[in-house]
């Protein structure tokens, strides 16, 4: 404050004023100008009614003839009563001036009140603006003090960072001595050792010669106890074979005779009867291993699948001893003929039970690979059996190019034969020429063949066969369908969508939901098995053109792996070629002992 009041001392002195006092000086001149315009305006109002009382004096002279004492009392009547106007003007004008004076007065208590109110705003404008000077101060000096302190505090933390920094680096060469005293110690010892180690190893060396050495001699001693040993057992093996042998001699003797007995006493029994039946007994009979027999069929149905193997087995053993080497090879030998891995091992494991460390011929090895084909095969031996629901509903299902159509022909036939009143579908409505095919065969079993237009909805077709089959009392319908492939979605479905129309007409069909497959693909067989044994619940196997492969030892790894069973092999094209599945006669064929027999 006062600062204040020197500051405006200061500038009173150079002539400056300050915003109250020019506030004040502009109200009193404002006042002094109001008076001087009020007294203006009062001196005019007494003038103007003074000329007008003499106006009206002059105008009643001009009218009548006033005497002079008239005259007197009217003018003195007029002078008092311009003084009663004039006091009443000054009045008024009194009035108004001091109604201006008061609102002059007004004014500049008014800005007297306003220079005021400025003042003080003035003062803490002064105030804050000195508050915030000495916060700036304050906080400035904060400012500072955390700086010196900061710079105090990275001072310090160099100067320990630096100690810090000496003291590793002495650290470093101490740690980097030591370890150059430490790698000096372990070279002198590691130097040491390996001498040492070198002494051992020669004293070693010379007691494992000396040890050797007396092994081999232990050995030798061994060998020729052994051998000795073995020559005495073999001399007894031979005199007990030869006892074995005699006596089996003699048991193969009697049983020789008594079979002969037997067979003249059959032979005999069978002369009558076909005497009875008015045949010729003397007329030769027919041999099952010749080519026309069902065993012949069948060998010579395999002959590409048989040739192969039985050839390599052939020429691998002969009179070979049956050790590891033989064993891996033998398995090689059948997993090449798409025997499979599995098979392979079953029939190099029988093997090694009963012949490992001896000498084994061919047969001995196709006579083991029978014995097995037959055990995995002879529980899936099942023709198709038909059940007592009417009609029984066949569906058949393969790939194209499988033989499906022509099996299914040859099947009708031979129920056609035995009575049946059979009906075909031809679901195949994608390919015009299976319709014309399975009318070929139609009339050759003398079967209706139920068609639709190519590209028509098969499943429709399936529908309508089954109302067929129904109404005309038909014992039997055999449904073709369309060659899928297996990896093929859409016709996968369309499959799918047949076998749920043969489910509503009848929940229990279809009664047999056979597969047919081509023995050329090979092991691909297997992928068709799988796709279709999923989508069309395969219930039985038909295997065709085992005649036109080498490949036929896939139908072995098909049982074993999936143990579906097998109704039919198909060994040709004629209706006789497609043979009732025989597991010992087809094991006996594709092992080749079947030929050896006729050897």
């Amino acid at each position: 404050m006062a600062e204040e009041k020197k500051k405006r001392g200061f500038l009173s002195k150079l002539g400056f004023k300050s915003k109250e006092e020019k506030l004040a000086e502009e109200a009193a001149n404002r006042a002094a100008q109001q008076k001087l315009v009020d007294d203006q305006m009062a001196a005019r109002m007494a003038a103007i009614n003074a000329a007008a009382l003499k106006s009206a004096r002059e105008q009643d002279e001009g009218k009548t003839e006033t005497s002079a004492e008239e005259i007197a009392a009217i003018e003195a009547e007029e002078k008092r009563q311009a003084e009663i106007q004039a006091a009443r003007d000054v009045a008024r004008a009194k009035q108004l001036a001091e109604e201006r004076a008061r609102k002059a007065e007004a004014e500049k208590a008014a800005a007297e009140d306003t220079a005021r109110k400025a003042k003080e705003a003035a003062e803490r404008e002064a105030e804050q603006a000195r508050l915030k000077a000495e916060a700036e101060l304050k906080r400035e000096a904060e400012i500072k003090a955390r700086a010196e302190e900061e710079a105090r505090i990275r001072a310090e933390e160099a100067k320990a960072l630096a100690e810090a920094e000496a003291k590793s680096k002495a650290e470093a060469a101490a740690l980097k001595a030591r370890q150059a005293a430490e790698a000096k110690a372990r070279a002198e010892a590691e130097a040491a050792r390996e001498l040492e180690e070198k002494h051992l190893a020669e004293e070693a060396r010379l007691k494992a010669e000396a040890e050797e050495a007396a092994r081999i001699e232990a050995e030798r001693l061994a060998a020729e106890k052994a051998e000795q040993k073995r020559l005495k057992q073999e001399a007894e093996e031979a005199e007990r074979r030869a006892t074995i042998a005699a006596e089996q001699a003699a048991r193969e003797q009697v049983e020789r005779e008594a079979r002969e007995a037997k067979r003249a006493e059959e032979a005999a029994k069978e002369r009558e009867a076909a005497i009875a039946r008015g045949e010729d007994p003397d007329a030769p009979k027919s041999d099952p291993m010749a080519e026309g027999g069902f065993l012949g069929r069948i060998t010579t149905g395999l002959k590409k699948s048989t040739s192969r193997m039985s050839d390599s087995v052939s020429a691998a053993f002969t009179k070979r001893t049956l050790d590891d080497a033989a064993l891996e090879e033998l398995e090689d030998i059948l997993i090449a003929s798409d025997l499979g891995v599995g098979v392979a091992t079953k029939v190099t494991s029988r093997l090694a039970a009963d012949k490992f460390d001896k000498q084994v011929t061919d047969l001995e090895v196709k006579i083991a690979l029978a014995d097995v084909i037959s055990d995995i095969l002879t529980p899936l031996e099942k023709p198709i059996a038909l059940g007592l629901a009417k009609p029984q509903i066949l569906l058949f299902v393969g790939v194209n190019g499988s033989g499906k159509t022509t099996t299914l022909g040859k099947i009708a036939k031979r129920y056609r034969d035995q009575g049946k009143k059979v009906l075909i579908a031809a679901g195949d409505t994608f390919r015009a020429a299976a319709v014309e095919q399975l009318t070929v065969w139609g009339e050759r079993a003398d079967a209706p063949v139920m068609s639709a237009k190519p590209g028509a909805d098969a499943a429709g077709l399936v529908y309508d066969a089954i109302t067929r089959a129904r109404e005309e009392d038909f014992d039997i319908l055999m449904i073709d369908t369309a060659g899928r492939l297996q990896n093929r979605t859409e016709l996968m479905d369309e499959l799918s969508k047949i076998i749920r129309v043969i489910e509503k007409q009848d929940p229990s069909a279809p009664h047999h939901s056979i597969l047919v497959l081509d023995a050329t693909v090979g092991q691909n067989a297997l992928l068709q098995t799988e796709a279709f044994r999923e989508t069309a619940k395969v219930s039985g196997l038909i295997m065709t053109k085992l005649d036109g492969t080498a490949k036929g030892g896939v139908l072995v790894a098909l049982s074993d792996k999936f143990g579906l069973p097998i109704h039919h092999i198909g060994i040709g094209e004629r209706i006789e070629d497609l043979e009732n599945f025989s597991a010992p006669v087809f094991a006996a064929a594709l092992s080749g002992v079947a030929d050896a027999m006729k050897e």
